[in-house]
């Protein structure tokens, strides 16, 4: 990336993305392809008054020559100093946490299955210790993306490696309002109020059920949470942090907490899922009373099978998501192969963990208070996209009536 985007990468990520206040520090998760970024965001946060940014920087080589020759006993291992690393910034509640990775979808691609799996296992864990203070609502966090030139051939095979590369690199710039000619801070402004408006006439009908189907066969029904709330960009951090912020960027959805008791029918899926460096295709997976009874995929089921039943927990449902066809993610007409991309292109659902502060005063309650509305807590979070062209999601009020919030694929509330 040329100079300009970098710093206007950088500057939206820190006076938006985790709105970085005078004196915290920044827990910064990077990877050694996105150095360049890694390194503006670092003068970016100093010149917000950062008190320091710590970095974690991976290599994805090094990640595979590990996944090649280790054990799958030795990967799964997590040590309690990478842990506690983490802890020890993010519990002086001074911390901000930041990712930025670039996607490498075909690198594992000679890494036998076990290994694979013990590997997605141990980076989970580390990814909980971060999830602890976002469940808390008391995190300041965001994620983001980089290309990297195996992506890019990925994402657009029929040009050159060189031309391929700089359309990922424009591809992300537009996704992330990054341009030449305007402040990337004021258009996330004006992208989080719309959001924000959309999420208020969500709860302003307060429903008590969704029934969303699509023409690849999804039917699906679903209760939400008693007194649930539809979050989005625009509402971030209006709980136990000190200013909003932006989860994830680029981000398109409104989102809310299904009660994972509650849920009935078959979700298809419309993108491919990306699971332990491999890449879970044309699947579906059939819910029963709340719990995921079977699954089939086109390939690497076994992947899907491994995240999807792992426990109790992971086979109920922590999110249901809207996103318009008229997303710009969606309007690119390409498949990313990175799931905070596809995401943000089409509705979506994941099995696994809830948000509690997708429900009022969700952070103020007990677990088992959580629990007893139908807020699922889970050891991971995964996202699966179910959107298409000609969705429908109807929504039930507490009274019965029935309200129809998106049609072929795009909101008509």
């Amino acid at each position: 990336m040329n100079k300009w985007q970098l710093e206007k990468l950088a500057r939206v990520l820190i006076r938006t993305g985790v709105n970085l206040q005078e004196g915290e520090t920044v827990l910064l998760q990077t990877d050694t392809a996105a150095i360049d970024l890694a390194r503006e965001i670092t003068r970016e946060a100093f010149e917000a008054g950062a008190a320091d940014v710590e970095a974690f920087i991976d290599d994805a080589e090094i990640n595979h020559l590990k996944a090649l020759n280790c054990t799958p006993e030795k990967l799964k291992e997590l040590p309690e100093w990478k842990k506690e690393s983490f802890d020890s910034i993010l519990r002086t509640g001074k911390g901000v946490q930041l990712g930025v990775r670039a996607s490498r979808p075909s690198l594992n691609m000679d890494v036998p299955n076990e290994n694979l799996k013990a590997q997605f296992y141990a980076a989970n864990e580390l990814r909980n210790v971060v999830r602890h203070y976002i469940h808390q609502g008391c995190l300041k966090w965001t994620g983001t993306v980089y290309p990297s030139m195996e992506w890019a051939k990925k994402v657009f095979p029929e040009f050159d490696d060189e031309t391929a590369y700089a359309k990922l690199e424009e591809a992300i710039c537009k996704m992330m309002r990054v341009d030449e000619d305007s402040d990337p801070v004021e258009n996330w402004k004006k992208h989080c109020e719309e959001l924000a408006a959309r999420s208020k006439k969500l709860n302003d009908l307060n429903f008590r059920s969704l029934h969303v189907t699509s023409e690849l066969g999804t039917d699906l029904k679903m209760d939400l949470v008693e007194d649930h709330i539809w979050c989005s960009a625009g509402e971030m951090g209006s709980q136990n942090v000190n200013a909003p912020y932006v989860a994830n960027m680029p981000t398109e959805e409104v989102f809310t907490d299904p009660d994972f008791r509650s849920v009935n029918g078959i979700a298809y899926a419309s993108f491919p899922l990306f699971i332990s460096g491999k890449l879970v295709k044309d699947f579906s997976i059939t819910f029963e009373n709340g719990k995921a009874v079977d699954c089939n995929a086109s390939e690497n089921v076994e992947f899907l099978r491994e995240a999807l039943f792992r426990d109790e927990t992971t086979r109920q449902l922590g999110e249901v998501a809207l996103v318009s066809k008229k997303s710009p993610i969606r309007q690119m007409g390409r498949i990313f192969y990175n799931g905070l991309i596809d995401e943000n292109a089409a509705c979506h659902l994941a099995f696994g963990t809830s948000f509690p502060d997708c429900v009022k005063n969700g952070t103020d309650l007990s677990k088992e208070e959580l629990l007893a509305k139908g807020v699922n807590f889970s050891v991971s979070h995964n996202d699966f996209m179910i959107g298409t062209d000609d969705i429908k999601v109807v929504g039930t009020t507490h009274d019965g009536k029935q309200v129809t919030i998106m049609k072929h694929g795009d909101f008509v509330l």
